[in-house]
């Protein structure tokens, strides 16, 4: 209500100073009409309508001032109204009503269109995300044929390595039973027999007429190498030579395992014809001159009940004992080398047979791949290849063929499978050096042993040499 009374008193001041223009105006106007007019009686009734004007001017005055102020009102009110409820409520008002429905309804369509170009924005993300995520699975876990290559060949490669072990065992038992004389050993009767039939087995099968000059003729007469078979020419001193007999074949026919034996012609074979070179060399290397066999009498105590002091053959036996003792540690790296030689696992098929592992098929491949010939690949390996074979393909072979690093151009996840495949192989090969080093280190205390013997013994001899009273005897 302020604000309406404040606006009519400036609409009603304005009034004001517009009807005091025009009166002033109107007043003028007779002035310069009484001036211009020269009848006298104009003059006096001018100055009747004057003295009549001045008498009723301040009633009509106000009152037309008051009719003016209200008509003016009265317009504005009428104006106002027309402006609010003519023009505004039935004409603009509607119209913008209209005209803001129109936008909501346009803008509502382009913002469902917008929001459809988001959703489909999102969409093709997702699926973008998606397919980028089955393209990676894709590649990544789809393993190539020589990322398997590792996996297929190592796989007889634990059994092989368990089943040396028991080789360097057997190796190692049957060397201990020879030098102490066990029963059922070449060696029980003592050293005559053993040298008799030692020699009768060297002329029968290992014997070489061209030895000596040709002087072995003589002593070998059943062995003249122009009647031997190419089998026979092949076991020519093969007791001895240490390269043809353990390092040049990839894998040996030994496996102490297995006891069967097959009779021909009453004669008996053992299935692993490599055993018995095996163990002809090993004989010819450590304890050839095997310890006489002291009687079971001298080697009682003198007096039964007491075991203070030792009887000189007591003594002897086991000082005995104690160089077999060294000898078998260093006998250890040889039983080793044949164990680690020997032929691998056999698998038995749906019929019961037993045929070569598994894994020997992918390594004719390899060997393939490398150029060998078909007919030579299982000459080099074996027919099953031995713990030594195996890592030979895994540690060199694989690696020599240069389709390897052609390979390699693969999906990043299967080089690096590769990598980690390289590396397991590595740490194997590393464990494998590690027990070779703890053997020599074993063979190297003992060759220690053996250097401060003489040394202990003279210092035993002088404290023998002095008496219970400190003096030298």
């Amino acid at each position: 209500m302020s604000i309406k009374k404040q606006k009519n008193h400036e609409i009603r001041k304005g009034r004001k100073k517009s009807l005091s223009t025009i009166l002033a105006s109107i007043l003028f106007f007779f002035v310069c009409a009484g001036f211009i007019s020269v009848s006298s009686l104009p003059a006096l009734a001018c100055c009747l309508c004057t003295v009549t004007v001045n008498l009723s001017a301040p009633f009509a005055w106000d009152r037309a001032e008051d009719d003016f102020d209200q008509e003016i009102n009265d317009q504005f009110l009428r104006l106002e109204s027309f402006i609010v409820h003519q023009m505004w409520e039935k004409s603009i008002l509607p119209v913008m009503m209209e005209m803001a429905n129109e936008f909501s309804a346009v803008a509502m369509w382009q913002v469902q269109a917008i929001g459809m170009f988001i959703d489909a924005k999102q969409q093709m993300e997702t699926q973008l995300v998606e397919q980028e995520i089955r393209a990676r699975i894709l590649k990544d876990f789809q393993p190539s044929e020589s990322v398997c290559s590792f996996g297929t060949v190592v796989r007889s490669l634990a059994a092989t390595q368990t089943r040396n072990e028991i080789q360097a065992i057997a190796l190692g038992q049957r060397s201990l039973d020879r030098q102490l004389g066990n029963t059922n050993t070449a060696d029980m009767y003592g050293n005559d027999l053993q040298n008799a039939n030692r020699i009768n087995h060297f002329r029968g099968k290992y014997c070489d007429e061209n030895d000596r000059m040709n002087a072995m003729a003589a002593v070998c007469p059943t062995m003249k190498w122009t009647s031997l078979t190419s089998t026979q020419k092949h076991f020519i001193n093969r007791d001895i030579d240490y390269l043809r007999t353990i390092e040049t074949p990839g894998s040996l026919k030994v496996d102490f395992t297995n006891d069967q034996i097959l009779y021909t012609s009453g004669t008996p074979n053992i299935h692993n014809e490599d055993e018995e070179d095996v163990m002809t060399l090993a004989t010819n290397l450590f304890g050839f001159q095997n310890f006489p066999r002291p009687p079971a009498r001298l080697l009682k105590n003198k007096d039964p009940t007491s075991l203070d002091s030792l009887s000189p053959m007591q003594e002897y036996y086991m000082d005995m004992r104690s160089i077999i003792a060294k000898r078998s540690v260093a006998e250890n790296s040889y039983n080793t080398i044949v164990s680690l030689k020997s032929e691998g696992i056999t698998t038995t098929n749906a019929s019961g047979t037993q045929v070569p592992m598994n894994a020997r098929v992918y390594m004719e491949r390899i060997m393939g791949d490398l150029g060998v010939p078909s007919a030579d690949i299982l000459a080099l390996i074996g027919d099953n290849p031995s713990y030594d074979a195996q890592m030979e393909i895994l540690t060199k072979k694989m690696f020599q063929n240069p389709q390897f690093y052609v390979n390699l151009y693969d999906t990043p996840a299967n080089v690096k499978r590769k990598a980690v495949a390289m590396q397991a192989i590595k740490l194997m090969q590393k464990f494998d050096m590690f027990k070779s080093y703890l053997r020599g280190e074993a063979t190297f205390s003992i060759l220690l042993e053996l250097a401060v013997v003489d040394l202990q013994k003279e210092i035993e001899d002088e404290i023998r040499s002095v008496d219970v009273s400190g003096n030298r005897q």
